[in-house]
């Protein structure tokens, strides 16, 4: 058990400092951020007392904040209290949710989620934007166009992740020669999936009636 609160006290130090050093905040405005959106008193010295959790001292360890207090620090920073307590490597327990189920990343996970905008789901642009995303992953031709993207990705990687030995220059040249020919033609196969990906989900320019009126001749045109 000790060992257990150990290592909890250490992703704690370790992750609070890293919140407070990506909001560049001190201990002095943290504590003064705090106050101010949760209306308390909280001062540097307990700001100082948390990061110091799990140190020794004469009566035996800084023991954690209350779970409150914990909670705040965490809602302050939009993470979950497990990411600080290393209960979770992402910062919120959906996102680890999300990633174990479509078998992404974090990075990748908060990429999406910051095109469609989930902190505005009521805003039109937001829908918009999550609308568009959508029709973008549920057409057909982008699993053609995702296909064309790893075949070129393949290609790029594998110069790197191969250990070859060559017989001669002559040998060598040829192989870098055949994967810039392939990494062309895979470029344009790409391009070409892109393009067929975007007709079908815009097959068209968007069309419109246009009613034009002359109001001195009297003349009443209509476009259609």
């Amino acid at each position: 058990m000790n060992d257990l609160f150990k290592e909890k006290a250490a992703c704690w130090r370790i992750r609070l400092k890293k919140c407070m050093d990506a909001g560049m905040y001190t201990q002095a405005s943290f504590a003064e951020a705090l106050n101010k959106k949760y209306n308390k008193e909280y001062g540097q010295k307990d700001v100082s007392r948390w990061l110091n959790t799990g140190a020794k001292i004469k009566n035996g360890e800084v023991g954690f904040p209350k779970y409150d207090t914990m909670f705040r620090i965490a809602d302050f920073f939009r993470v979950d209290v497990g990411y600080l307590t290393g209960e979770t490597d992402e910062d919120l327990f959906s996102i680890e949710k999300a990633c174990s189920y479509m078998g992404l990343n974090g990075e990748a996970i908060k990429a999406i989620r910051k095109i469609t905008d989930p902190e505005n789901m009521d805003s039109f642009f937001g829908k918009y934007r999550r609308d568009t995303f959508n029709k973008v992953l549920s057409a057909e031709g982008f699993s053609n166009f995702f296909d064309s993207l790893y075949d070129l990705h393949q290609t790029s990687i594998s110069p790197k992740e191969e250990s070859r030995v060559f017989e001669d220059l002559d040998s060598a040249i040829d192989y870098m020669r055949d994967l810039e020919y392939k990494g062309k033609i895979e470029r344009y196969e790409l391009n070409e999936a892109l393009i067929m990906l975007i007709n079908e989900i815009y097959p068209n320019p968007p069309h419109a009636d246009l009613n034009i009126s002359d109001k001195h001749a009297g003349i009443h045109t209509e476009f259609d």
